[in-house]
């Protein structure tokens, strides 16, 4: 009997010790997870008497503010947050990284990789009245159909610029990875059956062949030198319309088809901005709890919460033998929060005031 009790009393201690170094790792996840890391920003400045660490090091931090800005807001918005000086930059920073310094023909060159700090970032960029969006990659089915008006004809795959150079000229910058369909004879000919409806035409069971229910279905309409880019964007179960006109363009120029794709494509990266748009100003507060048992699952939660840009803040209110008592600051709906947290395969029970983590 004495022993029982001994053993679960050490028992107790121990979770207790858990839910301990749980909270310290978790501490310290929080401040890892809290950069936009910009990286491979290369520099190159004449090595002369005149030549200044400092001057390639402001350079630098521009030159990756201006990336990380490209990531975050939408083209139409940018106008916003063009004035702002190299030393306001300095203060969203919190570490960078110099690599691959060298000295080759009187140049000095070097790449530099730079931490800047999220929520000081977020809030420079809130203060120009813009809400900013996180920067997420994604992959996505397009398909670049080039229509010919005064011909009728469509092309989709060797006759078709655009399809032939969509991936030619490569954004660093840029957060959407375009996958492009194999050739195929049989869509060729599903289009040039539906000429006459291609924006009205159901383009999901072609979709269906390269397993994806997201796509971009990229309707180039050409008329001498005037193209009209009519688009059917398909993303997180949502489709929309966009369409635009684009005149006096000759395509058999190299340059200027590669600028008409790289317009095309701001388009796309916009509307993928829109769809993670962030507004801080929307504070959710939950009480969630986990049991204190599940030491790998609060692992896995706290993980989570770290690298989910709508959560703001979190903390471990309390905790005791039983319970992991989470408080946290989400940007958005608690249906926003529970469609994110079953995404990442966590079960939550919302049926008390403080949801529970099965």
């Amino acid at each position: 009997m004495f022993l029982n009790i001994n053993f679960f009393r050490l028992k107790k201690s121990y979770i207790f010790f858990f839910v301990s170094l749980l909270f310290i790792i978790l501490t310290l996840s929080k401040a890892e997870s809290s950069n936009f890391e910009v990286k491979d920003i290369e520099v190159t400045e004449p090595f002369n008497q005149n030549f200044k660490k400092k001057i390639v090091i402001d350079k630098a931090i521009i030159k990756a503010f201006k990336k990380l800005l490209n990531m975050t807001i939408s083209t139409d918005e940018m106008f916003k947050i063009s004035n702002y000086k190299v030393d306001e930059i300095k203060k969203l920073i919190d570490s960078f990284n110099i690599k691959n310094e060298k000295f080759v023909n009187n140049n000095y060159n070097a790449i530099f990789d730079i931490n800047f700090n999220k929520q000081n970032t977020f809030l420079f960029i809130e203060k120009k009245n813009i809400f900013p969006s996180i920067p997420k990659t994604k992959k996505i089915v397009i398909l670049p159909i080039l229509v010919d008006t005064l011909s009728d004809t469509v092309n989709v795959f060797n006759k078709n610029p655009f399809f032939s150079n969509w991936n030619s000229n490569i954004t660093s910058y840029h957060l959407i990875d375009y996958i492009l369909p194999s050739e195929d004879i049989d869509l060729v000919k599903i289009l040039n059956d539906n000429i006459k409806n291609l924006e009205d035409y159901n383009f999901s069971e072609i979709i269906k062949k390269y397993n994806s229910n997201q796509y971009i279905i990229c309707l180039i309409y050409k008329e001498k030198d005037t193209f009209n880019v009519f688009s059917k964007i398909k993303l997180n179960g949502k489709l929309k319309i966009k369409s635009k006109i684009f005149s006096e363009i000759n395509i058999k120029s190299k340059k200027k088809l590669e600028n008409l794709i790289y317009e095309i494509k701001l388009i796309y990266e916009d509307e993928w901005k829109h769809i993670n748009k962030i507004n801080r100003s929307v504070k959710l507060p939950i009480n969630l709890s986990i049991s204190s048992f599940e030491y790998k699952k609060n692992k896995e939660f706290q993980n989570f919460l770290s690298s989910t840009d709508l959560v703001s803040k979190y903390s471990i209110k309390s905790f005791n033998n039983n319970h992991v008592n989470y408080k946290i600051i989400f940007n958005g709906s608690p249906k926003q929060f529970l469609t994110i947290v079953k995404n990442n395969s966590f079960q939550i029970k919302t049926n008390q005031q403080i949801w529970k983590i099965e």
